[in-house]
């Protein structure tokens, strides 16, 4: 009777703390917010609980002494990265966010192989207390870590998001590389796209258009209208193609009259040996 409550405390105390990691790390995933306080709660899970799971069902763990904690977390790196190749080569996504919870729980059953003998009883229930002390401490010592690194967290000044704003063609113009054919006369009505990290940036923004560096006569700015994700905005410039070989036509965003971003569009106008051609 004493050899079966021997070997159900060693179960447990071999099997208890990966576990109590493993479901902290889940509790700090779905409850807690991301930053310091999610890290604590997850740190183990990622570090520690797949090494020391493979070096018990290794039957390592008692071999590697002093050495464990540190040959623990290697072999939870290899294992996470191991893990990460299979994942990327079977579904081509690695999960990043989950992937060591994942890892942790699958091994977890891996600390019932290399339970203790008759001859090596393991720890008793004197032993399972003890233990069970220091991990109370060393929970306690995890929460109070992880409320300091959440209080410094929460005063340090935060880098505010630069503000961005890119000017680009839209399609089916995106497409061209090089010099767009053309025929002199034509009527081109050419997409334009704005995006911007803020809303209010796109207020007052217009689309000015300058062929061979002239702007043409009565050609009025095309406002930019804002799309449906209010930070992206389009407009179309309509250019006429005026007569000759090659044309630069230089589209220009701008506030007001103050030029912001341009992008350029070379169009061809004729074949033959005067333009170059054929």
């Amino acid at each position: 009777m004493t050899g079966t409550i021997d070997r159900r405390s060693a179960l447990t105390a071999r099997l208890a703390p990966p576990a109590l990691f493993t479901v902290l790390a889940v509790a700090g995933q779905l409850a807690a917010p991301a930053g310091p306080a999610r890290a604590v709660l997850v740190l183990p899970a990622i570090l520690w609980v797949p090494g020391q799971s493979l070096l018990t069902g290794l039957g390592l763990s008692r071999a590697a002494g002093r050495f464990r904690p540190a040959l623990a977390a290697v072999l939870s790196i290899v294992a996470l990265i191991a893990a990460g190749l299979l994942s990327y080569a079977v579904t081509g996504h690695v999960p990043l966010a989950v992937l060591p919870l994942w890892v942790s729980a699958a091994l977890l059953p891996l600390n019932l192989l290399d339970l203790p003998s008759h001859q090596d009883p393991g720890p008793g229930l004197p032993q399972l207390l003890e233990r069970t002390r220091w991990g109370t401490l060393y929970g306690a010592g995890v929460l109070a870590a992880g409320a300091l690194l959440w209080g410094v967290a929460a005063q340090l000044p935060t880098t505010p998001q630069q503000p961005y704003l890119s000017f680009s063609l839209g399609a089916p113009y995106t497409q061209v590389k090089g010099v767009l054919p053309a025929r002199a006369g034509q009527l081109l009505t050419v997409p334009t796209v704005v995006q911007t990290s803020q809303t209010r940036d796109l207020s007052g923004l217009t689309v000015g258009v300058l062929v061979d560096g002239a702007e043409p006569a009565g050609q009025l700015p095309a406002a930019v209208q804002p799309a449906a994700d209010a930070t992206a905005g389009t407009a179309q410039v309509q250019v006429t193609v005026p007569a000759g070989c090659l044309h630069r036509v230089e589209l220009v965003l701008q506030r007001g009259s103050t030029p912001i971003r341009s992008v350029d569009l070379y169009l061809r106008t004729g074949k033959g040996t005067a333009c170059g051609g054929g």
